[in-house]
């Protein structure tokens, strides 16, 4: 059973974006100003390379060095690091860099090219990572991008692990987000879903967020209504603003949204990596008209 203890892992993290130029590359001297707005808006931590951070487009050295860079500016914050992928080799040592380089736990996909892996098969690619961590390791649900379900089969066989901290369940739905919850005390699970992100806290969840880039303090209103701040509104409340900004966010790319949106909330102006694409300037355009006559913005 884990061994860690995960109340600094608790709370509102944001699936954080990795900055490039429209030339593709690395500009990682903007995570100053990107880690400073979450933090303003009290979110809790980051993950780094990420969905959002695009971290699957990133070679080893770049995601070594965005970690880094993001270690070095965290002023206090959380951070977990993104470090599964296709190769066990890759996973093994950015999961082990992570460790060595002060982050507070890693979020690991599972190697997603083979589709006819056998829990079996996965249960070794994990072990692997795990016994590379001396921090705490999170499995990342996220089929509807790898084809791949981290099924109560494969957690049985890591659950004896005491790197083995969690699940971070991104599929979107909440039977199973609370099937995980109640079968798993033990083990600390993030709804990796904005609609679910009142339901997970107050089943004893907690979020990782990718809207939060853009609009933290949405994000962060709903953790504060469950924690029944002074002056906040209800957790139904809370839950709803953030629903109505999904509403016109989701018919737009997530990523380029918040770089965009970024940009207009006074950030730098960030581009995607390839194979994504940013938003034209006719989406842009009418998004923010959107954003603005919801109030968003």
């Amino acid at each position: 059973m884990p061994t860690h203890n995960t109340a600094r892992l608790r709370g509102l993290l944001t699936a954080i974006l990795t900055p490039f130029d429209f030339g593709g590359n690395l500009a990682l001297e903007h995570f100053p100003a990107l880690l400073s707005f979450q933090r303003s808006a009290g979110v809790d931590g980051v993950v780094v390379c990420g969905t959002n951070g695009e971290g699957t487009a990133l070679s080893v050295s770049e995601r070594k060095q965005t970690l880094e860079t993001v270690l070095s500016h965290r002023g206090g914050m959380t951070i977990v690091a993104g470090t599964g992928g296709v190769s066990i080799a890759d996973a093994v040592e950015l999961t082990r860099h992570a460790s060595e380089v002060g982050a507070d736990a890693a979020l690991v996909l599972p190697s997603f090219f083979h589709k006819e892996a056998t829990a079996a098969g996965q249960a070794h690619y994990y072990q692997r990572v795990l016994d590379a961590a001396t921090i705490p390791v999170f499995l990342y649900n996220i089929p509807q991008f790898t084809g791949v379900v981290i099924t109560d089969e494969l957690i049985e066989l890591l659950l004896k692990h005491p790197n083995f901290a969690g699940i971070k369940d991104s599929a979107g739905n909440w039977e199973r987000t609370q099937a995980l919850m109640q079968t798993y005390p033990n083990l600390l699970i993030y709804a990796g879903s904005d609609y679910l992100a009142a339901r997970a806290y107050e089943a004893g969840g907690a979020c990782i967020s990718g809207g939060a880039n853009a609009f933290p303090e949405v994000v962060a209103m709903i953790r504060n209504a469950y924690q029944r701040e002074p002056g906040c509104c209800s957790l139904e409340e809370a839950q709803a603003r953030m629903d109505a900004l999904i509403a016109i966010t989701k018919n737009y790319p997530l990523i380029a949204v918040s770089k965009s949106v970024l940009a207009h909330r006074g950030l730098p102006r960030l581009s995607v990596r390839p194979p994504l694409v940013n938003l034209t300037s006719h989406e842009e355009i009418q998004l923010i008209a959107e954003l603005k006559l919801a109030g968003f913005l």
